[in-house]
Order: structure tokens, then C-alpha cells, then sequence
């Protein structure tokens, strides 16, 4: 009889998703850590938050569009060049890709003033648990909300702004980092702010207690599906339309006929 397979030590905001997005997939990255390999819409999103992430660190003063195209010559020459042109084929798809990547930059300055931002974290690891469950994970950005003595958490996205409900899904995330930074003693959030940068929109949620209950209850419910998977040695192969994106489709089960 085959061992028992352990499940991961800590679950993140994203391997949630994975897990009810499709098991097999969660399996695939997080259990038989086979890499999930680069692809121009995650090379573009890493980019563009690098970028971001460099301006914050400059006083609100310099905050300036002309700042943001210095940090990105120089995070593209340093870092990212590289990086693109093992996920893009020719020159004319790195121009596109750039372009792309700076239009969804200079963006920022429609959705909000940088000036007038006051982040307390960038990038910021949080580990910690919910409902006992732990959590690690990533914040893009947490400061001082405007308009209250409590913080804002924002992401940012590089991708389309979803629609119906899928936005409230996008959401969850955001709650999960909310409650952590509470449960830590970080400070307690009255906002949540998805940045959708290509399409210069944001869409901003203020917490309730029932959001922060269904979100412990999503996050008990989905590790005890995960604990049931690894037991049972069986994680369900899900087809959707998100097959046709994902890198493990040429060894998913599901699509080996």
C-alpha cells in the first residue's frame, strides 16, 4: 500500500485557488513540485509589480511617472530581459511585451496619486493562521487608509478586470491577507482594493464580519479537502477553459487520451 502523501506545511491565498480551481493541478505544483514554468503574462505581471514595488520605496515627492520609466529601464537591463526573452520569440513580441508592460504602469497615475499613498509594506511576507490553518503569503501593498486610522490592502493585476462573480472571488484573497495582518497584530483593515492595471480601473470592498467569517470558513473548508486528497492519494482532475493556460496540461491525466 502506498504511504500516506503529507500535505504541504502552510497553504497560500493562491494554492486555495489552485485546489478549487482543480486538485490535479494543486498536485501537480504543490505536492510533486514539478515547476510551473514562466509564460508572458506572468514574466509581464512580475515585471510590472518590480516596477511598482521600487517607486513606493521613493519618497512620495518623486512618485513621478518620469521615475517609474527610470526604475523600469533599469529593473528591464538588470533583471527582466533576460527573463522575456526565454518566454518571447522575437523582437517584435518583446517591443509588444514592453509596451504592454508600460502602458499598465503609467496607468497607476488614472487609478490613484502615488503622492498621496502611504505604504507601510511592500511585497510584504505574512505568516500566520486562519481558523489553524496556516497561511503564507505575499501582500503587493498595505498603508494607511486615507480616510480612517485603519489600513488598506491593495493588488495589483495585470490581467483583464473580471466581471459578475468572479470578482468576489478575486476578493478573497485580499481578505485572507486582512485577516492575517489582524491576527498578527499588524493592524486592522477597512479596505480592500484590486488595481486592475490594463484597463486603469479600481475596485475597492470594505470588509464585513460576514466577509471575514465565510472567508475562515473557505480557508477550514479547503485544508480539510487538501488533508482528505492526501490520505485518499486522490486529487480530481477539473477541465475548464483554464486548461487551454495551464503548463501541466500535457501531463494531466484528464487530457492524456
Amino acid at each position: 500500500m502506498d504511504s500516506e502523501i503529507l500535505p504541504p506545511p502552510y497553504l497560500s491565498p493562491s494554492s486555495l485557488s489552485t485546489f478549487n480551481q482543480c486538485p490535479q493541478k494543486f498536485k501537480f505544483n504543490k505536492i510533486d513540485l514539478i515547476p510551473d514554468p514562466s509564460n508572458h503574462w506572468a514574466v509581464l505581471g512580475n515585471f510590472v509589480h518590480d516596477v511598482l514595488e521600487e517607486m513606493y520605496k521613493l519618497p512620495p515627492e518623486m512618485r513621478i511617472i518620469e521615475s517609474a520609466r527610470l526604475i523600469a529601464k533599469d529593473i528591464w537591463d538588470e533583471k527582466w530581459a533576460e527573463e522575456a526573452y526565454r518566454v518571447l520569440r522575437t523582437e517584435k513580441e518583446i517591443k509588444d511585451f514592453r509596451w504592454s508592460a508600460w502602458f499598465c504602469i503609467e496607468n497607476l497615475w488614472i487609478i490613484e496619486n502615488p503622492m498621496h499613498v502611504e505604504p507601510k509594506g511592500l511585497e510584504y511576507e505574512l505568516n500566520g493562521e486562519i481558523g489553524g490553518v496556516q497561511i503564507r503569503g505575499f501582500i503587493d501593498r498595505y498603508g494607511q487608509s486615507t480616510d480612517s486610522l485603519m489600513l488598506t490592502v491593495s493588488d495589483y493585476k495585470t490581467g483583464k478586470t473580471p466581471k459578475g462573480p468572479y470578482v468576489e472571488e478575486k476578493f478573497t484573497q485580499l481578505l485572507i491577507y486582512a485577516i492575517l495582518l489582524a491576527n498578527l497584530g499588524i493592524g486592522d483593515v477597512d479596505k480592500i482594493e484590486l488595481l486592475y492595471l490594463k484597463d486603469a480601473v479600481c475596485l475597492q470592498k470594505k470588509p464585513t464580519t460576514s466577509d471575514v467569517q465565510k472567508t475562515i470558513e473557505y480557508v477550514q473548508a479547503t485544508k480539510q479537502e487538501v488533508d482528505d486528497a492526501c490520505r485518499s492519494g486522490f486529487f480530481e482532475a477539473k477541465t475548464s477553459y483554464l486548461c487551454n493556460f495551464c503548463s501541466y496540461k500535457k501531463i494531466c491525466p484528464a487530457w492524456s487520451n
